[in-house]
């Protein structure tokens, strides 16, 4: 009978100890969202039906703690006209009050490419927006996602001045 009890009694332990293990973990994960900022589009390849883009995305942490990055997507409209969307699973940690970089690849079918030259003769700024999220934690099972929701202007004289091929 004492073994019974005893089996019983480690058995009662790990329950509780495989319960108690991940609630713990999910109240240190809480994290203040990261900001989020679009610093730059390069064209990187044309084919028969896309064109394909890199965005250079760069991600501030604000925590005392360093964030893991587990995901990012997010689409980019301009002139109100959906134009690109990227997606990346690429993990990068990012020390506390720093700033990281990720780089996301982008495509766009040519008929959003289209629309949006029909909207732009004589204009001299685009407006963008940019919605997204963000996945944060050390592993997916705990990790907590954050949207985000830019909105800006682009001026196309300094983007004829720069480069032609980026923004």
């Amino acid at each position: 009978m004492t073994n019974l009890s005893n089996s019983i009694n480690w058995f009662l332990i790990l329950i509780v100890l495989l319960i108690a293990f991940p609630l713990s973990s999910c109240s240190t994960i809480k994290a203040v969202p990261p900001e989020v900022n679009l610093m730059r589009v390069d064209v990187q390849d044309i084919t028969l039906s896309h064109v394909n883009l890199l965005a250079d995305l760069r991600v501030f942490n604000p925590n005392e703690k360093a964030l893991t990055i587990q995901g990012v997507d997010y689409t980019l409209h301009l002139e109100g006209i959906k134009v690109f969307s990227g997606k990346s699973n690429v993990t990068q940690t990012i020390v506390p009050q720093e700033y990281g970089n990720l780089t996301l690849r982008l495509s766009s079918a040519y008929w959003d490419i289209v629309q949006l030259f029909n909207k732009l003769p004589n204009k001299s700024d685009v407006a963008f927006t940019m919605q997204g999220s963000i996945l944060v934690g050390g592993s997916r099972l705990f990790a907590q996602r954050f949207s985000f929701d830019k909105q800006g202007i682009i001026p196309l004289q300094k983007i004829t001045q720069q480069n032609p091929q980026s923004f």
